[in-house]
């Protein structure tokens, strides 16, 4: 476990230089960086744990699954379920998406900016019928700003 769960949110308020390089040790670590890249391509900017870990190939799942609970404990992600799909095989449940406060770090730090190029690189690759099953699996919705951010309301052309 790193540094960064060892301080308090209020530690970080108070030395805004300090919580700027946290973050920064946080995001730029190679597994979160590429959770959060996919994260960021997803049609739905939510993503089962199966998605995620097949966009990230190079990587166990072990590792990816340890650095999603460094992302939820930290604030950036957030596990969002849907339980009717516990009743149906082949569909996940549990989500992972950012939250309203990781929006705030991800415009701070200009990660928005590369959601069209990050999408159209997801777009492209091909995927399994598993996780094209994951992609289109119901889900739950995401707090109202993250959607905006997203502009998951808007249609593609």
């Amino acid at each position: 476990m790193s540094d960064i769960s060892a301080h308090s949110k209020a530690d970080r308020e108070e030395n805004p230089l300090e919580r700027q390089r946290e973050l920064m040790e946080l995001l730029s670590q190679e597994t979160r960086h590429s959770i959060i890249q996919v994260l960021l391509g997803h049609p739905e900017a939510l993503a089962s744990a199966g998605e995620i870990n097949h966009f990230i190939p190079s990587k166990s799942k072990k590792t990816v699954e340890e650095q999603l609970g460094v992302l939820v404990e930290a604030g950036i992600l957030e596990i969002y379920e849907y339980p009717p799909n516990k009743e149906k095989r082949g569909l996940p449940w549990k989500f992972y998406g950012f939250t309203e406060y990781s929006v705030g770090i991800l415009v701070d730090f200009n990660y928005l900016e590369g959601v069209p190029m990050a999408r159209a690189v997801h777009q492209k690759t091909r995927t399994p019928e598993k996780i094209e099953r994951h992609e289109t699996a119901p889900r739950p919705p995401l707090p109202e700003s993250v959607r905006t951010a997203f502009r998951l309301d808007e249609k593609a052309e």
